[in-house]
């Protein structure tokens, strides 16, 4: 039996290479000087692994829906590790671009399929959030904060620019690789999984049925990515105007963020046994839009103030991975397990199309210096996924997705999406009904089933008449 620990570094290990590499770029850009990369080139380098992401979460999360969860993950890594490798060896921008769109594809494939996993395997229903918090944290909490340690070690070490860059994809090669022999050995399909069918074409009929939950999910991830992955790409750039000094203290002060803001991370598996997603979801993006709000309002007189500003920005980047892990709970959860790697694809590859946006939009805001520009646009861009949360997002627990599941395997999808929007269900899974447990005291005769009707004694007789020829 694989240990628990094992199990989870081995689903997760993925997701915490894709943010290693993803940070990454935030710090080639400086290092990789010898290119002679044009504006537009090192533009796309930003975005080039977006859009290998993209292609890879709508071809991997659907293509796990019939080969397994399994299969899948063991072919991100090896893809992964291939664009990996091919970054540490790229000779021009023109290489580096088509690397990072090959490692894209691996990573891509990551998201939809490392919180469905994680969901799948959870002990109930109602832990599946939990489980996706987990995974988060490894991924978002220590990949990022291990690429800045490797960076500031390796400036700090004085080793030349020119082989900085390269050693850092190499380190993100190792990981891929890791994951890759992790996940042979000790990940199988969730029972989930194995058990689904596809009933009255539930997998023909699934946009025309589930569009208003799919249109929640994606056009929710797809508002957080801008705000995510526009900072994360520049915010090392942001310190650096707003602090000075050599760039090995940006790489720093980027590295403390990170490393402060895994404790949130740390929190919200917690939060998410006691508050309901939607409502997390809804607590991050209002954090989010107070916080940047008062970056956008307050930013010329903050940034003279290193500690002032780098509080501010703590507080965004805590309230920031709320819904972090939500937007990715929720499409891991919400969806019918015939066609949850779809959804969830589908979701991730609208949140990657919001990455590239801020990526690309907030880094020519940066060259422009309109930095106050690129907070006053996450402050827009929270409340608008704030207001969408409010309207797409259903509000559910255990019971609710179980009941909702239920029905999607008879083939009833309209009912099935009209639970999921029902509300929170009574008797949520793991919990105990008080109508089914019969009084204390109560004398022994007929008693309650787990199902709530009563139990119904079957002697030798009734064997024998269910053996007997017509």
């Amino acid at each position: 039996m694989v240990s628990p620990i094992v199990f989870a570094i081995a689903t997760g290990i993925g997701l915490l290479t894709d943010k290693y590499m993803l940070e990454a770029t935030n710090y080639v850009e400086h290092y990789a000087v010898q290119m002679k990369p044009t504006p537009q080139q090192t533009e796309f380098i930003k975005c080039a692994m977006y859009a290998g992401a993209i292609l890879g979460m709508i071809t991997m999360g659907p293509v796990s829906d019939f080969i397994g969860r399994r299969a899948s993950l063991i072919a991100c890594s090896v893809v992964t590790f291939v664009g990996a490798m091919l970054s540490v060896c790229a000779w021009s921008a023109e290489a580096l671009i088509a690397a990072r769109i090959i490692t894209g594809i691996g990573m891509g494939g990551e998201y939809p399929l490392a919180s469905t996993h994680s969901a799948e395997s959870a002990a109930d229903a109602g832990n599946g959030a939990r489980n996706v918090a987990l995974l988060y944290l490894f991924g978002s909490g220590f990949g990022p904060a291990l690429c800045g340690l490797v960076t500031y070690v390796l400036d700090v070490s004085g080793v030349p620019s020119h082989i900085i860059w390269r050693l850092i994809f190499a380190v993100g090669a190792l990981l891929s690789l890791l994951g890759m022999v992790l996940r042979y050995f000790t990940t199988k399909d969730a029972k989930d999984l194995t058990k689904a069918k596809n009933p009255k074409g539930t997998r023909r009929n699934f946009v025309r049925r589930y569009w208003r939950p799919l249109l929640g999910t994606s056009l929710i991830w797809l508002l957080f990515d801008v705000v995510e992955y526009g900072l994360k790409q520049n915010d090392a750039a942001i310190f650096a105007v707003s602090s000075g000094g050599p760039y090995s203290n940006s790489v720093l002060m980027v590295l403390c963020q990170r490393l402060l803001s895994i404790p949130s991370l740390a929190f919200a598996p917690w939060l998410l046994t006691k508050v309901q997603s939607k409502r997390v979801q809804m607590i991050g993006f209002v954090g989010c839009m107070a916080a940047n709000l008062t970056l956008a309002i307050g930013y010329s007189q903050l940034k003279g103030i290193t500690l002032a500003f780098n509080a501010v920005y703590l507080v965004q980047l805590s309230f920031q991975s709320l819904p972090g892990v939500t937007t990715m709970a929720i499409s891991a959860e919400i969806f019918p397990s015939v066609v949850k790697g779809t959804g969830a694809g589908i979701s991730a590859a609208s949140g990657k199309i919001g990455a590239t946006f801020g990526s690309y939009f907030f880094t020519m805001l940066k060259e422009e210096g309109h930095v106050s520009g690129i907070f006053w646009t996450v402050t827009a861009t929270s409340a608008a996924a704030l207001v969408a949360t409010a309207l797409l997002t259903p509000s559910y627990n255990g019971a609710t997705l179980e009941a909702s599941e239920q029905l999607a395997d008879e083939g009833r999808l309209r009912e099935a999406v009209k639970t999921l929007y029902g509300g929170p269900s009574q008797g949520e899974s793991g919990e105990r009904n008080p109508s089914s447990s019969s009084q204390a005291g109560d004398s022994p005769g007929p008693a309650a089933d787990s199902l709530g009707g009563p139990r119904i004694r079957r002697g030798p007789e009734h064997m024998q008449r269910t053996v007997r020829a017509p």
